[in-house]
């Protein structure tokens, strides 16, 4: 996988060693925008504030929860395994169908492995729902709840040892921060074209906003100059904690994923603790390190390949 697959093998907790540091520049340079190489010392004038992007997604990666065991008993016996998913065969579900886990399967390298590691990520979701409440000895039905949920569960970072998955991770991680800047930088582009086209159709119409949508222009066009974008990188990299970070999150939910209110009776209610992952994708992720076993992954897998067999049937 290239300098981001090399960048996370270099990578651990502490700031980084000059041969991770120059891959991670140039992993970030070829990002964004290669021109950038053109400008003079470039290396030098980025490596602070790569230094200290590399040093924030290492600390992110280890505030990860985990590992979480993912298979049906722990759906059976821990409360936030039971939350993640409606049933246990939702956890079968999610394992059939994951690409990642079938590639790393396949590769023999992985062969010897009983169980291995994975980032898992999904959406939190909430439904307003009129359901059962008891109150002392009364049931009352059509009570207004709130019912907590989860989808759009996904695997990434596979790895052979967790370590490898939050190194794999961090290397993840600042690859976003980089191609954060890389959208900046399409946009100013978009808005270069766009002043160029009002400009043109100005002038062809003889208008009197030339002079103005000239000068919108040439601001257009020294918002490119690498020189500038150079400067504004490094400043955006420099505060990796304002764009990628971990929103912790707290609930009390009973077995049945309902939300439990402030004074409501928690006796069947578990308090689950987990963290968001906040980036450039601002749905966010429910973020966790997985433990799964090789037997079940399989097992999924092959569950997956019957259906799909009958479905052509």
């Amino acid at each position: 996988m290239g300098i981001l697959s090399g960048l996370g093998h270099l990578l651990g907790s502490k700031p980084p060693p000059e041969k991770s540091l120059r891959l991670a520049i140039e992993h970030a340079v070829e990002a964004v925008d290669p021109r950038l190489k053109a400008v003079s010392d470039y290396e030098r004038r980025l490596a602070p504030a790569v230094g200290h992007a590399l040093v924030h997604c290492a600390a992110l990666a280890e505030q990860v929860p985990g590992p979480v065991d993912i298979d049906t008993r722990a759906f059976a016996t821990n409360p936030l395994v039971h939350a993640l998913f409606a049933t246990p065969d939702d956890i079968a579900d999610m394992l059939g169908k994951s690409r990642e886990l079938r590639e790393f399967l396949a590769d023999p390298a992985h062969a010897m492995h009983d169980e291995f590691f994975a980032l898992l990520g999904m959406r939190r979701r909430e439904k307003a729902i009129n359901g059962m409440a008891v109150n002392g000895d009364v049931v009352q039905h059509g009570v207004a709840q709130r019912l907590l949920y989860f989808a759009d569960h996904t695997l990434a970072e596979l790895g052979t040892g967790q370590e490898a998955t939050r190194q794999r991770l961090q290397a993840a991680a600042f690859d976003g921060l980089a191609r954060g800047f890389a959208a900046r930088v399409e946009e100013l582009r978009r808005e270069q074209r766009e002043a160029r086209t009002a400009w043109q159709t100005e002038r062809a119409a003889g208008g009197g906003r030339r002079q103005l949508l000239e000068a919108r222009q040439q601001k257009a066009i020294a918002a490119l100059a690498p020189e500038r974008l150079l400067d504004e990188f490094a400043k955006w990299l420099a505060t990796p904690e304002q764009r990628l970070y971990l929103k912790p999150n707290e609930v009390r939910v009973d077995r049945m994923g309902v939300i439990a209110t402030a004074d409501a009776n928690g006796d069947d209610a578990s308090t689950l603790s987990f963290p968001e992952l906040v980036g450039r994708d601002r749905r966010h992720w429910i973020v966790l390190v997985a433990r799964i076993r090789r037997d079940d992954a399989r097992a999924a897998l092959e569950r997956r390949e019957q259906a799909n067999r009958y479905l052509l049937i």
